[in-house]
C-alpha cells in the first residue's frame, strides 16, 4: 500500500516468484514469460484469422511476431514491458469475443485485463480506460448496462489504487515519477546558461540544475523529513545498493521536476519541438535494440536482427548514436537511434485504414461486422494514445513503449494487406469482366 513509485503487480509478481522458489526463481520467471509468449503468439493468429479472413495472414503475422529480435529479447526481460504488451493483445481478444457473442463474462474479463495492464505498466492512464470504455459504450447501445456493469469494478479497482496515492502522496496516478521524465524531454534540452537565471529570478526550482543521472545522491539528501517508520519509504537505498526511487522524498522532487519542465516548455518552446523530433525519431526505431537487454542476449539476437530489420523496418542492424540532452547537447550522455520510415509510413498508412474500416463498420454495415470494426477501432485509438503518450512525456526509450502495440500493430497490418489484395483482385476481375463484355 506505501509503494507509490510504479504500479503494484510486477511487484508482487516478482515476490510471490521470490518467496516461493528462492534460489530458483529466475527459472519460474522464465517459464512465465515463455508462457505469456505462447499465448502472445495465439491471440495474434486468432485475431489476424478473425479480421483478415485469411489463414495464410493469421500465419504470417504470427510467424514475423514470434521471431522478431524484440519479441525474442523482451521476453527474455524480467520487466513489466513484455507482460504488458501480452495482456494488452489478450484484451483485443477478448474484446473481439464478448461483441461476436454478447456475453458478458467476455466483457468482464475484458476490463478486467486492462485494470491488471494499468496496474503493470503506468503508461496506460485511468482516462485512456476510461475512454476505451466511453466508446464501447456508445458503440453498443443496446448493450449499455452490461458494459457499463462489466466495466464497473475493474475501474473503481484501478480508481482505489489511485485514490491511494493521492491520499498518502498527493498523485492522482499509478507513478510518481511523470516529472523525472518530462525533464529529459524539456528541462535537459536546456543549458545551465539558460536554466541558471530562470533559477536565480525563482521561476525554476534549484532542481533544475541538479542531474538525476550524474547528481542521485543530491535527491535524496536534499531534504529532511521526519522518518515515517516504514522502510520502503525510509530508506534512501535499496538492500541491494542502487538508490530507492520509491523513497519519500521522491514525491515532492517529482513535482519540482514537473514544475520546472512545465516552465521551460513554456518558455523556451522550441526546445521542447527539439525534443519532440528527438523522441518521434526514437519511437519509431527497432525496439530491439535497447542497452538495458543483456549483452549476451543482444548478441544472442543478433542473427535475427541482421534479416528482420531490413525486412520489417528497412534498416541496418547498426544504430546510429546521438547526444542525449543533459543540459544541452554535449556528448556526456549518448542514445541509439535507427529512425525507420519504412515504419513510420507503415503507420500513416495502416492506422487510418483501420479508422476507416472502424468508422464504416460501426455505422454502416451490419451488426456481424461489429466484432471486427470495433477491435481494429481499439488498435487504433490505443496505437494515438501510445504514440501521443510516448512521444510527449519523455526521451529515452520511446521504442520501448511502442513495443506494447507491436503484436496488435502485426494483426493491424497484416489485415490491411489482405484487404489490398482483395481490392486488387476485384479490380483485375472488373477489368477483365468488362474487357470480355467488349469484345462480344
Amino acid at each position: 500500500m506505501v509503494y507509490h513509485a510504479d504500479p503494484p503487480l510486477l511487484n508482487l509478481f516478482a515476490g510471490v516468484g521470490l518467496k516461493l522458489f528462492g534460489s530458483r526463481a529466475d527459472i519460474f520467471f522464465s517459464v512465465v514469460f515463455h508462457v505469456l509468449g505462447l499465448l502472445a503468439a495465439v491471440t495474434v493468429y486468432l485475431l489476424t484469422l478473425r479480421l483478415s479472413g485469411s489463414r495464410v495472414a493469421a500465419v504470417v503475422a504470427t510467424a514475423l511476431m514470434v521471431f522478431s529480435p524484440s519479441f525474442v529479447l523482451y521476453e527474455n526481460w524480467l520487466m513489466y514491458s513484455f507482460p504488458a504488451a501480452v495482456m494488452l493483445t489478450v484484451s483485443a481478444w477478448l474484446l473481439y469475443r464478448y461483441v461476436e457473442t454478447r456475453q458478458t463474462k467476455w466483457c468482464a474479463a475484458f476490463f478486467t485485463v486492462l485494470a491488471m495492464l494499468l496496474l503493470t505498466r503506468s503508461l496506460f492512464h485511468l482516462a485512456w480506460m476510461i475512454l476505451i470504455a466511453v466508446v464501447l459504450f456508445a458503440c453498443l447501445r443496446e448493450r449499455r448496462k452490461p458494459v457499463l456493469l462489466a466495466a464497473l469494478v475493474p475501474l473503481l479497482v484501478v480508481a482505489a489504487w489511485y485514490g491511494k496515492n493521492y491520499y498518502y502522496f498527493g498523485v492522482f496516478s499509478s507513478s510518481t515519477w511523470m516529472g523525472l521524465g518530462l525533464s529529459n524531454i524539456s528541462t535537459l534540452v536546456a543549458t545551465q546558461k539558460e536554466l541558471q537565471p530562470l533559477v536565480a529570478d525563482g521561476r525554476l526550482t534549484p532542481f533544475a540544475l541538479v542531474s538525476r543521472y550524474r547528481e542521485t545522491d543530491k535527491l535524496f539528501a536534499s531534504q529532511l523529513l521526519p522518518p515515517s517508520g516504514i522502510p520502503v519509504l525510509d530508506q534512501v537505498r535499496k538492500s541491494n545498493g542502487p538508490y530507492n526511487f520509491n523513497n519519500r522524498q521522491i514525491v515532492d522532487i517529482n513535482r519540482y521536476y514537473t514544475q520546472d519542465a512545465v516552465t521551460l516548455i513554456r518558455t523556451y518552446p522550441f526546445n521542447y519541438v527539439y525534443g519532440l523530433v528527438l523522441a518521434d525519431g526514437l519511437f519509431f526505431s527497432p525496439s530491439d535494440m535497447n542497452r538495458y537487454f543483456s549483452e549476451h542476449n543482444r548478441s544472442a539476437a543478433a542473427p535475427m536482427q541482421r534479416w528482420f530489420n531490413p525486412l520489417w523496418y528497412g534498416v541496418s542492424t547498426a544504430p546510429k548514436v546521438v547526444d542525449q540532452p543533459h543540459f544541452g547537447f554535449n556528448s556526456r550522455w549518448t542514445l541509439e537511434i535507427n529512425t525507420s520510415k519504412a515504419l513510420i509510413a507503415l503507420w500513416l498508412l495502416v492506422l487510418p485504414y483501420g479508422y476507416w474500416q472502424a468508422r464504416q463498420g460501426v455505422l454502416k454495415r451490419p451488426v456481424e461486422a461489429k466484432p471486427r470494426a470495433i477491435v481494429l477501432g481499439f488498435i487504433v485509438v490505443t496505437a494515438a494514445y501510445l504514440y501521443v503518450v510516448g512521444t510527449t512525456l519523455e526521451l529515452a526509450e520511446n521504442y520501448r513503449y511502442r513495443f506494447l502495440i507491436e503484436p496488435l500493430f502485426f494483426v493491424l497490418t497484416a489485415t490491411a494487406v489482405v484487404s489490398l489484395v482483395d481490392f486488387i483482385k476485384l479490380r483485375i476481375s472488373h477489368m477483365r469482366g468488362h474487357g470480355q463484355r467488349n469484345r462480344s
